[in-house]
């Protein structure tokens, strides 16, 4: 399996949860608005796929702000994973 298909999955389901809770928070004050939660599922041929789902519940800052720094995280891993990635091809090439 190559990795960085995998990699770059993941870089857009940082991309994605991050849209999800900017969208939660950017709508705190509108009335009658209610939190969407970002779901993770993988994917058959591997990686990760995020899609909103709406949670039913008032916005909940502390939570959304964790959330970002989750997104944060899972983003600066996906992208060193791909650097890691480049480096093991750019090893092989020079093997062979």
């Amino acid at each position: 399996m190559d990795i960085l298909p995998v990699a770059a999955s993941s870089l857009a389901a940082a991309s994605t949860a991050t849209a999800v809770r900017a969208q939660n928070i950017v709508n705190v004050a509108t009335p009658g608005y209610t939190a969407a939660a970002p779901v993770y599922a993988s994917v058959l041929n591997g990686g990760v796929a995020v899609f909103a789902q709406d949670v039913g519940q008032p916005v909940n800052l502390a939570l959304e702000i964790v959330g970002l720094k989750a997104a944060l995280e899972q983003y600066k891993t996906a992208a060193t994973l791909v650097e890691s990635a480049v480096d093991l091809n750019r090893a092989t090439l020079q093997i062979v």
